[in-house]
């Protein structure tokens, strides 16, 4: 069955909220035609115990029964799961019950193979890519099956040769029904390395009340007369998605095509002017500086302070219900044009012998049909990754059907060697232009000159 063990003396408090996710996404799948039966609501069965099985809608997903053979054969294939809480049995409430149940089913429906589930802290010290990369180097043998690794991460993973391509081990079906985002995210220097199960996107809110209609331009928002706010202190020293949103809207780069680092003066010039202007119009009040993520703005919005803000779209889901008078729209571009940037967390594979790879897909690709990312995506109040699951979900519900277009016209945020020293380079042009401290053509030239070879 499963088995569950944490590394020793880290911490895994942020953790449960995300594995949760994933339960409520096996659960779904176990749904699906063919696993396994139905029993009264509410309940499921195994091994002469009765455990409660989590519903999130009745349209999606049906309660499950798991009937063990009297003879249970000891699993051929033992796959490790590197994962963090938030994504595991251990995250808080229905998820947790609903990720343990998920891959019991699993391992009920293929009885050859069981799945050890070994938990990581989420970043930094202890974190899944910091053991991936020391177990690589010193203790390879250790190393797990499948991961799951944030979005960002994956691309780390992909450099040190530690996360195998997946194009010729999933399934067209699968692939072909990714939304462009997801496969963006999922794809590094040119080879699908994860399959993506669940991400966020920024986009625009504003209040009815006090805007007439959402605003498309930079002109539209520099003559409404009402306050934006957006995140723009930067987050652990990088720019925010916020403002790399505007310069890669304009064309901006930050490597040239042999991947030398760089920044092109003039859209980030033209992109710092708005900021500039936005703030000598009111538009943009001082405390978008005291904003590191648009969670930061988000009780100014809530209290009608401000009229338009950047939102995350797992808070907007989140806290969508008691909001009253409020639309949403792309963010606004120079020209219109829309973009946001996509982040999420993946499903990768680290295992390097062809049967345990093939066994691994088997495990993702469960975890991936679309009635389990759409379940999962209803208990974690994050985006699915696949059309059918956005099928499902939406309804004739016009913000899911943004939500799919927004992860239609999203990139990956930067991942690639040497972009902290240009996210602190942008930062800092940011912080000059909005207190003054700098002209934005001042800023521009020195971020240019700050990050040249």
């Amino acid at each position: 069955m499963v088995s569950t063990s944490r590394t020793a003396g880290r911490t895994t408090h942020g953790l449960a909220s995300s594995i949760a996710r994933l339960a409520m996404l096996l659960l779904a799948v176990a749904c699906a035609p063919g696993n396994a039966a139905t029993p009264p609501p509410g309940t499921a069965t195994t091994a002469g115990t009765t455990v409660d099985v989590v519903v999130v809608s009745p349209s999606l997903a049906t309660t499950i029964e798991v009937t063990p053979s009297k003879t249970e054969p000891k699993p051929a294939v033992r796959l490790t799961l590197w994962t963090v809480e938030p994504v595991s049995s251990q995250a808080e409430g229905a998820a947790g019950r609903a990720f343990a149940n998920g891959l019991r089913v699993f391992e009920e429906t293929y009885q050859d193979v069981s799945v050890a589930v070994v938990l990581k802290n989420t970043s930094g010290k202890g974190g899944v890519l910091d053991y991936l990369r020391t177990a690589s180097q010193v203790a390879p043998s250790i190393l797990p099956d499948v991961v799951v690794l944030d979005t960002v991460d994956l691309a780390s993973a992909a450099h040190a040769g530690i996360v195998v391509p997946l194009d010729d081990l999933a399934s067209p079906l699968l692939t072909k029904d990714l939304l462009p985002a997801a496969l963006r995210a999922g794809t590094v220097d040119g080879q699908l390395v994860g399959i993506p199960f669940e991400m966020d996107v920024e986009h625009l809110i504003y209040n009815t009340n006090k805007v007439a209609s959402a605003p498309i331009s930079w002109t539209d928002v520099v003559s409404s007369n009402v306050t934006y706010v957006f995140p723009a202190k930067g987050r652990n020293g990088l720019v925010n998605d916020a403002f790399l949103i505007q310069y890669l809207a304009l064309g901006g780069r930050l490597h040239d095509d042999e991947g030398h680092l760089l920044l092109d003066e003039q859209p980030l010039r033209v992109a710092l002017s708005y900021y500039r202007q936005g703030e000598q119009m009111g538009v943009v009040p001082p405390s978008v500086l005291e904003a590191s993520t648009p969670d930061d703005a988000w009780p100014s919005y809530v209290s009608a302070q401000v009229a338009m803000a950047h939102v995350n779209s797992h808070r907007f889901l989140t806290d969508r219900g008691v909001l009253r008078s409020t639309q949403f729209a792309d963010i606004p571009t120079r020209d219109g044009i829309p973009l946001t940037i996509g982040r999420g967390r993946v499903l990768a594979i680290v295992a390097r012998d062809a049967g345990r790879q093939a066994t691994a897909m088997r495990l993702i690709e469960w975890l991936m049909m679309p009635e389990g990312n759409a379940t999962w995506s209803q208990a974690t109040a994050h985006l699915p990754t696949r059309y059918a699951a956005f099928n499902l979900l939406a309804n004739d519900d016009p913000y899911w059907l943004f939500l799919q277009h927004q992860l239609e016209i999203a990139v990956p945020p930067p991942a690639f060697p040497g972009y902290d020293q240009v996210g602190r380079v942008l930062q800092q042009a940011v912080v000059e232009v909005m207190t003054g401290e700098a002209t934005p053509e001042a800023a521009a030239a020195a971020a240019v000159a700050a990050v040249i070879p």
